[in-house]
């Protein structure tokens, strides 16, 4: 298991940024990889919850297996996701910097669910490909905050 941590700061307020992160009408407007929620409920997210979200790697469809297990609003959203043969822990952590202003930390850690190979594989594609896809998610989601309102 392999694990990292990437922050940014947004100029906008801590609830907002909860709502982008925890409304799924939300989150497809600001992740570019997930296509759409295929069975969230109205109570989403919740802990104890299995959502599905239709997901897209470049070209390539796969399902993302969303396990919500920590669920603190406005502060605090973990889950438990699985893609392909990577299980990820995520969690997203809000911290009050302001009126306007807060931080958004994402902790990540990457394991793999095939015997023998899977340290190479968390090694070679999924902790640079997790990487790549926090850098991004946390830009996307500063952009999306700061520009909605």
């Amino acid at each position: 298991m392999r694990r990292f941590r990437e922050s940014i700061e947004i100029a906008t307020a801590r609830e907002r940024v909860w709502r982008a992160l925890s409304i799924p009408a939300e989150v497809v407007c600001w992740d570019a990889a997930i296509v759409e929620p295929l069975d969230a409920p109205l109570d989403y997210p919740r802990a104890g919850q299995h959502v599905r979200w239709r997901y897209r790697l470049g070209p390539v469809p796969f399902i993302l297996h969303d396990h919500p297990t920590l669920v603190e609003p406005p502060s605090v959203l973990r889950s438990s996701l699985r893609l392909w043969v990577f299980d990820f822990d995520e969690t997203y952590t809000i911290r009050y910097k302001g009126a306007s202003a807060a931080r958004l930390t994402a902790e990540l850690s990457v394991s793999c669910a095939v015997p023998i190979l899977g340290s190479s594989l968390e090694r070679i594609f999924g902790m640079p490909l997790a990487r790549s896809t926090v850098r991004n998610s946390l830009a996307a989601i500063k952009l999306y905050c700061e520009h909605s309102g």
